[in-house]
């Protein structure tokens, strides 16, 4: 069962008091996180899957230890697991991806972040979906 408190605990900047809802614009490192970027950093910097030198070999393993870690935590396989940048690039590949055609519908709200809003207003212009935005207070 997943330890709330150690996990919360891995979050230094959510004490007591604050909570935070900002996820899809900038999210929260946890500590192990910022420990594994440190030491990558330091100790094997270097561009992942293109080099033969030890630094770049050494990172592209940890990166697809990386990829081998989280598919098992989704139940996923590691060839089905895409790291991108942010949300904005993850939505205009989803949006991308999904083939939609004129009079498809797609459902957003009005108070989505940008990245989950601006891409579908462009697959509206560009494809003639059928959006549909719910208010606040539907």
């Amino acid at each position: 069962m997943l330890n709330v408190q150690a996990v919360r605990r891995d979050f230094p900047f959510i004490r007591p008091g604050r909570v935070y809802l900002d996820s899809a614009s900038t999210s929260l490192t946890p500590e192990p996180v910022l420990a594994k970027m440190l030491e990558y950093y330091r100790e094997y910097r270097a561009n992942v899957g293109r080099g033969v030198y030890a630094s770049s070999r050494r990172a592209t393993e940890e990166f697809e230890a990386a990829r081998k870690t989280l598919a098992r935590l989704i139940n996923a396989k590691p060839g089905e697991i895409v790291f991108v940048r942010n949300t904005t690039e993850a939505m205009n590949l989803v949006a991308s991806g999904l083939g939609l055609r004129s009079g498809d519908k797609v459902v957003t709200t009005i108070q989505e972040h940008h990245s989950n809003y601006i891409i579908w207003l462009r697959e509206k212009a560009r494809k003639r979906i059928d959006l549909r935005v719910i208010g606040a207070d539907a």
